[in-house]
């Protein structure tokens, strides 16, 4: 049996750790070890670990690294052979650990295994009881790099199948794709570093794949905070900048431009302009690494974008982001374009 290593983000999440925990240690896979990086909780988060939780492994990183460099912290000491990631507000069925494993090992294509997240029944929001509604099964990704969850809202259904797709919230790959790809970009902080790490699999010409059989529950809480869309906008351009060819850049930069005129307008009328401007500047100022990325990244692409983009869509259907200027103009007309040059890339 193949060791697994579950590892969680924690900073000041000790109302949810627990139940993380708990469902980890009732997981029916045997070798599992649990990892808790901790970016200096100051709610007890830590002490909680050490009191109730003894055989579960605690880095104490003393401040906030952000979700990448916590997470590649316990990567360096974590002994798996697979790596399990999950935000602290998750919850797994018992049988959840197995059935990812038993995805990746079926075929040696599949570079990292999802599962599906059901809304837990004490999510912000939510009006049901028997946890059935879909949080995400797999991520949808629109050609200029804003990403989604797939069927959000919807009853779950008893007939998904497997579904090739990118990570969001929890996924699980293997010690030898880590080792080709490398972990989280330590650079994006908080936002889009799931979507930069399933980005740099499929590069490394592996599948993502999302299987029905292995269930979580989150406890869903959607931030509409200044800080999450700054933070959110200015990695999304950053992953791009870094992960397409030049070629690919050239063809959908109209559909940036008109992307960023739409946030524009959103960061006026929301209260972000500011942050908006900064961003741009802060990707500026990172073009020296972007392009050093953009080297490694060519070290093992294995596949080019035509393959990469055959997943994107032409459209955005955002929670927490919907009006009739997205649905009825931004959307369509990003649709119209994805039509026009998709063959040409």
């Amino acid at each position: 049996m193949k060791k697994v290593s579950a590892i969680i983000v924690n900073w000041n999440g000790k109302d949810v750790l627990s139940g993380c925990l708990q469902s980890l240690l009732k997981q029916e896979y045997e070798d599992l070890e649990i990892w808790v990086s901790d970016n200096g909780s100051e709610d007890g988060s830590q002490a909680m670990v050490k009191e109730q939780y003894p055989s579960v492994h605690l880095l104490e990183n003393g401040e906030n690294l952000g979700f990448g460099s916590a997470v590649n912290r316990a990567l360096e000491k974590a002994n798996g052979d697979f790596f399990l990631f999950l935000n602290n507000d998750l919850e797994m069925r018992p049988d959840s650990i197995g059935q990812l494993v038993d995805l990746l090992e079926s075929d040696k294509k599949i570079g990292a295994a999802i599962p599906k997240i059901l809304y837990h029944k004490d999510a912000q929001g939510s009006s049901h009881d028997d946890r059935m509604l879909i949080n995400s099964f797999g991520v949808l990704v629109n050609y200029t790099g804003v990403a989604y969850p797939n069927l959000v809202g919807e009853q779950d259904k008893k007939d998904l199948s497997l579904l090739e797709t990118a990570c969001g919230g929890i996924f699980m790959f293997s010690r030898e794709v880590y080792e080709k790809v490398g972990g989280f970009d330590e650079d994006l902080f908080l936002y889009h570093e799931d979507h930069d790490l399933s980005w740099r699999i499929r590069l490394g010409g592996w599948m993502l794949v999302a299987t029905p059989k292995s269930v979580c529950y989150h406890h869903y809480d959607f931030n509409k905070g200044v800080n999450k869309f700054y933070r959110s906008e200015k990695n999304r351009l950053h992953i791009l900048l870094k992960n397409l060819e030049c070629k690919t850049l050239a063809l959908i930069s109209p559909a940036l431009v008109l992307v960023e005129l739409a946030q524009i307008v959103h960061a006026l009328t929301h209260g972000w302009l500011k942050l908006k401007i900064k961003s741009y500047f802060e990707i500026l100022g990172q073009f020296v690494q972007i392009a050093r990325k953009r080297r490694k990244i060519k070290s093992f692409r294995k596949v080019s974008d035509k393959e990469i983009t055959r997943l994107y869509k032409g459209s955005i259907a955002v929670t927490g982001m919907r009006n009739p200027l997205m649905d009825y103009v931004l959307s369509p007309m990003l649709s119209a374009y994805w039509k026009l040059v998709r063959g040409l890339i």
